[in-house]
């Protein structure tokens, strides 16, 4: 199943499910998305992949692009364990 398949799955099932089991849906897609990522063996192709799905993430809300941009630049100076818990 590749990721298409999953979103596309995730759309139908979310008018059926609660917003908790929507949650848990997506944090187990998430987990899936990280594990194919971390299988690609090109740098360029996996940080390709991976700013494209933060950009669809966010469009255009600015609230969630305030904490992505805050997110990467304290991971970059190596305060990632904020976001670990």
């Amino acid at each position: 199943m590749d990721i298409e398949e999953l979103i596309s799955e995730l759309i139908e099932e979310e008018e059926e499910l609660g917003e908790e089991e929507a949650l848990a849906e997506v944090f187990k897609l998430a987990n899936k998305l990280i594990k194919l990522l971390n299988e690609i063996k090109s740098y360029e192709i996996k940080e390709a992949a991976s700013l494209t799905i933060i950009k669809e993430l966010v469009e255009d809300d600015e609230i969630l692009k305030g904490l992505a941009t805050k997110m990467l630049q304290d991971m970059s100076y190596g305060m990632e364990d904020n976001y670990m818990s």
